[in-house]
């Protein structure tokens, strides 16, 4: 039986994807490097944000990648908000899980400051019991840390819980875990970039995860 549900934040829960591509390019432009296809962005997006910067441009140094990231999150905020959404029925879902006692988490590879913000703004941090983000563990997505950290302090078994994503590094962090995983097609990634993983299941809106064979 499931007692907790772990979603990824962008592509899952919030349309980020316009807010990051706007943010990388206008980083990849004031830095005068080469600015890779909105395509190649979007690829990336669920990496961490230096992850993010050596996919989208591998000719980047190590050196080149730090100052993009400095200067991609002393930008992103303002660029970000103002064209973040959540996507259709979040709220709703998330009120549905609440009410089956479900525990709610956020793991992702963003910061813990700027998911802050993007739940404040959206209106959602009281959904959640808890927020797992870049700092909270050494290795990322797709390593199973943040879902075996989450597990740890939520008293949680792998299959109590059920990881939630639009990308491959989600699902192979839940995978990875022992935990049952649900892929959206919503988000960054295609339905056949999703399917190579082998998700137990995949879902075109966000009510249908209500109706997963797992909540019995």
């Amino acid at each position: 039986m499931i007692r907790s549900v772990i979603f990824d934040f962008d592509g899952t829960l919030a349309d980020t994807n316009e807010g990051i591509v706007k943010t990388f390019q206008e980083t990849f432009l004031r830095m005068g490097f080469e600015v890779p296809s909105r395509e190649v962005i979007s690829s990336t997006i669920g990496l961490t944000l230096e992850d993010g910067f050596r996919a989208a441009l591998p000719s980047l140094s190590d050196a080149q990648v730090n100052e993009a990231a400095v200067y991609y999150r002393d930008i992103f905020l303002d660029i970000a908000i103002p064209c973040t959404t959540a996507f259709p029925q979040v709220k709703e879902t998330l009120t549905a899980l609440k009410e089956r006692g479900c525990m709610l988490s956020i793991a992702t590879s963003r910061t813990l400051v700027s998911l802050a913000r993007l739940c404040d703004a959206l209106g959602v941090t009281c959904y959640f019991d808890g927020f797992y983000g870049e700092e909270s563990v050494k290795r990322h997505k797709p390593a199973p840390d943040l879902v075996n950290l989450i597990l740890k302090e939520m008293s949680l078994r792998p299959e109590e819980c059920l990881v939630v994503g639009d990308a491959t590094f989600d699902l192979l962090m839940g995978q990875g875990a022992g935990c049952k995983v649900c892929a959206v097609t919503w988000g960054n990634q295609s339905r056949s970039s999703l399917l190579s993983v082998n998700p137990d299941f995949v879902v075109d809106s966000m009510p249908q995860i209500l109706s997963l064979p797992v909540f019995g």
